[in-house]
């Protein structure tokens, strides 16, 4: 059986909601040539069904139930272990494509024949809980052809007056160009561990933007962040229960998320190959981000040590 060109991996617990419209959108791609693997982490609704009446209708479609939940970041590692095309793209249960979103993606990173290209991704579309419209998302989009250490200073630099990068990381559900992701740390299982993921794809090569709003971003109330801020009491909680969504065996413990990114941004620096100047370059702009953000990391860092030394 030939390989198909391109691999999409739909992770998804209890998306009973969304998932038909999700799925029907990848389906009607103008683009044909790729395969979909849904991988069930234990749903108890109605997700099962929804997939395998898909499964049905058409063979591109693998249906797969994990007998326990394994957690989001096992889940999104386990669909790109699972397939094999050339090109991979990550989707949510709640999203959806426009129709040409493949077609344009592909031949991007298809006209880049020097392999230069890490991802292609095109412009977002935000939509509401119905499929309205509610506009662009609002973003500096960047372009291809820069060095290493000037993507990664992009991404984490003074400019950027958050905590990490490109917002909210819509890139990351992108084509993908595979031999990139096979060498990265893909989703760990902590939080905004996307964020770690397109740091090293940025230093492995370039980001090119599709200027079409190809990609539909739904905005709604039973998303993993939204859910976590509706229902915790503090920041910290916030980050405790996103935890336990990416991993269920972490348990209650403080993930450090920031701790990790910034151990994360330099050692990508440090291990991705690069010339031995833009290695100097990229290796001060994480250190940089960790010095911008030193009052943050200590108090995660004091948050930790509480953990170890609180009694079960």
């Amino acid at each position: 059986m030939t390989k198909p060109l391109v691999s999409i991996g739909l992770p998804v617990w209890n998306g009973e909601k969304y998932l038909a419209c999700a799925i029907t959108s990848i389906l009607e791609q103008s683009f044909e040539d790729f395969e979909l693997l849904i991988a069930d982490n234990a749903s108890t609704d109605r997700t099962a069904e929804i997939a395998r009446e898909f499964c049905a209708r058409d063979p591109r479609v693998r249906y797969v139930r994990h007998a326990s939940n394994i957690g989001a970041a096992g889940n999104f590692n386990y669909v790109f272990h699972e397939t094999t095309g050339r090109y991979f793209k990550w989707a949510a249960y709640d999203d959806m494509l426009a129709p040409d979103f493949l077609a344009e993606t592909t031949a991007a990173l298809e006209k880049d024949h020097e392999g230069r290209a890490a991802l292609a991704y095109p412009q977002t579309l935000l939509i509401d809980q119905e499929g309205a419209p509610l506009g662009l998302y609002d973003a500096a989009m960047r372009r291809g052809g820069q060095a290493p250490a000037t993507r990664l200073d992009e991404l984490i630099g003074p400019g950027d007056h958050t905590s990490s990068l490109i917002h909210m990381c819509f890139p990351v559900f992108g084509l993908i160009r595979r031999s990139a992701l096979e060498t990265s740390s893909l989703i760990s299982n902590w939080p905004r561990s996307d964020h770690l993921l397109l740091v090293e794809l940025a230093l492995k090569g370039d980001f090119l933007e599709i200027e079409r709003p190809l990609f539909l971003r739904r905005s709604h109330d039973e998303g993993s962040v939204i859910s976590a801020e509706k229902t915790a009491s503090s920041g910290t909680e916030v980050e405790r229960k996103l935890a336990a969504w990416f991993d269920p065996k972490r348990g209650k413990r403080f993930p450090a998320t920031n701790i990790r990114l910034g151990l994360g941004y330099l050692r990508a620096a440090l291990v991705t190959p690069m010339p031995v100047p833009q290695r100097a370059r990229a290796t001060a702009v994480a250190l940089g981000w960790m010095r911008r953000h030193w009052r943050i990391l200590g108090g995660e860092l004091k948050l930790v040590l509480a953990d170890r030394i609180r009694p079960s």
